[in-house]
């Protein structure tokens, strides 16, 4: 059985003010994944999410290759993080985190 290919999305969260934690990130993706295409989408996606560093205002999502169109709509479509209004910003996409990071 093949294994699924994944690639790697950075996202960076305007305003960086705004404290976010990746379980918040991912919920917040993870709502309006399901929103457009249902739970199979969702999990076909396979969305996780870590911090890069110190600063809360870029994070790490991993994604299934296949699923790429529709977590960059999703991105796009997440409005608010804690109440707050925020935009996300898609900065790289790479097929490993080294490569992401570049």
């Amino acid at each position: 059985m093949l294994r699924a290919k994944k690639r790697y999305l950075m996202v960076r969260i305007s305003p960086q003010s705004l404290q976010v934690t990746p379980d918040e990130l991912r919920e917040a993706v993870a709502g309006e994944l399901s929103k457009l295409g249902g739970w199979l989408a969702l999990a076909e996606a396979g969305i996780s999410v870590r911090r890069t560093g110190r600063d809360g205002g870029k994070f790490i999502l991993r994604c299934s290759l296949k699923s790429i169109p529709l977590v960059l709509l999703a991105l796009t479509t997440v409005q608010s993080l804690k109440g707050e209004r925020v935009r996300l910003d898609v900065t790289g996409i790479s097929g490993t985190i080294k490569g992401l990071r570049r």
